[in-house]
């Protein structure tokens, strides 16, 4: 398994740099445990979890899976599968005392410890119905609401009734948001239907829009000063730097989910988690 293992990194490089345009670089690669075929789990959103692990949601089946080398294989959610329950999960983040998880439909964020054992539930008022979310250094969580087109922050375990960044005030944002991500600085940036990429400081402050030169872009990710989009084929672009183009190898096409640490991106495929170095020129 080791030395399959190693070739299939030693592949994943030579694929990589194959591109003068490429600026990523290979560091690891994690095929899914077999628990995941055999419980017919299909991840659609990935987060870096603690100690080396992952967390993959199942939006689909409403499950939560925890993979990695310290943690084991590790699940809660599904239907009738375990005590604990979703309804429809819509983010899964690590904080500074666990895992917390925003469920859409009951309007409530869970908290669980890193094993996944449940600990407590936050109901959100007012019933804000969120569809995207992201998370700060300081465990600020940033959270979007279509039904108020707003960002609210929810800190120290409150939601601010009065939205963070209220983007009925801004005739050129759509009302059709695809993803919320926020930098090591605490900037939030949004990613709307028109390619356009709005950023907010974290103060809420508007510092402008951006226009993405990827085909159909799905997922934005921020790396130090630079925010990268991508589409589900791999092909990612910075929106300042124009020329700087990067691909993420095509054995991790189709792209599931995209996330960053720090200069590194865990990609989300269909059987495998690829992590990426950004190297920037």
């Amino acid at each position: 398994m080791k030395e399959l293992h190693n070739f299939i990194i030693l592949n994943l490089v030579i694929r990589c740099f194959v591109s003068s345009q490429t600026t990523l670089s290979i560091a690891d690669y994690h095929p899914f445990p077999k628990e995941v075929n055999i419980l017919n789990i299909n991840p659609d959103i990935l987060e870096w979890g603690v100690a080396g692990s992952f967390l993959l949601l199942d939006q689909k089946e409403n499950q939560l899976v925890s993979i990695g080398n310290l943690t084991g294989f590790q699940t809660v959610g599904g239907f009738g599968l375990n005590s604990y329950s979703f309804s429809e999960p819509i983010w899964v983040g690590i904080e500074p005392n666990g895992i917390s998880i925003i469920d859409r439909l009951d309007n409530k964020i869970i908290y669980l410890d890193y094993r996944l054992n449940f600990m407590s539930e936050i109901r959100l008022k007012p019933k804000l119905f969120p569809e995207l979310a992201g998370i700060d250094k300081r465990g600020v969580l940033y959270i979007y609401s279509s039904q108020y087109h707003s960002v609210f922050q929810f800190e120290k375990r409150r939601l601010n009734k009065i939205p963070h960044i209220d983007l009925n005030r801004f005739q050129n944002i759509d009302y059709c948001i695809i993803k919320l991500a926020v930098n090591q600085d605490g900037d939030v940036g949004l990613l709307d239907c028109n390619k356009f990429v709005h950023l907010f400081s974290k103060h809420g402050e508007y510092k402008g829009a951006f226009r993405s030169d990827i085909i159909n872009p799905s997922f934005l990710v921020p790396i130090r000063e630079h925010w990268l989009v991508f589409n589900e084929m791999g092909r990612g672009k910075s929106i300042f730097d124009k020329i700087t183009d990067v691909k993420i190898p095509d054995v991790s096409t189709p792209v599931i989910d995209i996330k960053n640490m720090n200069r590194s991106l865990a990609v989300l495929s269909k059987d495998h988690i690829s992590i990426l170095n950004v190297n920037f020129k």
